[in-house]
């Protein structure tokens, strides 16, 4: 089935997931982090709705629905339940100064996945949706490394798996099924752990000092 204005479609999704994705080294705060990594599966899950009716390829509709379920509602409901229960709103300690250098370095990325993309592997893979997975991956290892929160650490590792099903899609359809499947426990396993984690500072009141992170501006 052709969709009218589909590549229009499929690139401008793009576009808005790395703006997610931008908006997310933006954030100091958890909340709206969590929040943005649901609305970026739910775009990706859109993407795969496409391709999958443009291709017919049934297993892209059955990854789309996987992705809703788990990284568009199950996983961020947990994330959002343990802010609530534990009070992980306030903003990350340390990280408030540091936010238009993340921005920087964000957009700084993006240029260089497009940059490698056009240089190194447009001549084997001539789809330009693959620079925007390539420039997702990165962008979710910086949110993993520039940041000290267990929570928002694990926005990044699913930004980065997002980045692989991205790219898994639009380079061979059939195999991102398989890597999701093949993920699943992963994720349930670093929810659980990182949930530990976070708990664990307020059951032994070994909480960053965000009132004085709060205080500073």
């Amino acid at each position: 089935m052709i969709i009218p204005f589909a590549t229009e479609i499929e690139a401008l999704l793009g576009i808005t997931i790395l703006l997610s994705a931008l908006y997310m080294q933006g954030q100091s705060f958890v909340d709206p982090t969590i929040r943005a990594i649901l609305v970026q599966s739910f775009l990706l899950a859109a993407l795969f709705a496409i391709l999958a009716i443009q291709t017919g390829n049934i297993e892209l509709f059955y990854l789309a629905v996987l992705t809703v379920i788990m990284r568009g509602i199950t996983v961020p409901r947990i994330m959002l339940y343990q802010v609530r229960k534990f009070k992980h709103s306030l903003r990350e300690t340390g990280t408030g100064q540091k936010i238009p250098a993340f921005m920087l370095i964000g957009i700084a990325l993006i240029i260089l996945g497009y940059a490698l993309f056009k240089t190194i592997l447009e001549p084997y893979i001539p789809n330009s949706q693959v620079s925007v997975a390539l420039t997702l991956l990165f962008l979710g290892f910086l949110l993993i490394i520039s940041r000290r929160n267990t929570l928002v650490q694990m926005t990044g590792y699913i930004e980065e798996e997002n980045a692989i099903l991205y790219a898994g899609a639009l380079i061979a359809p059939t195999i991102p099924l398989l890597i999701e499947f093949a993920v699943v426990l992963d994720i349930f396993g670093v929810v659980i752990i990182g949930i530990i984690l976070s708990a664990q500072r307020d059951v032994f009141h070994t909480l960053e000092p965000a009132d004085l992170e709060q205080l500073r501006g």
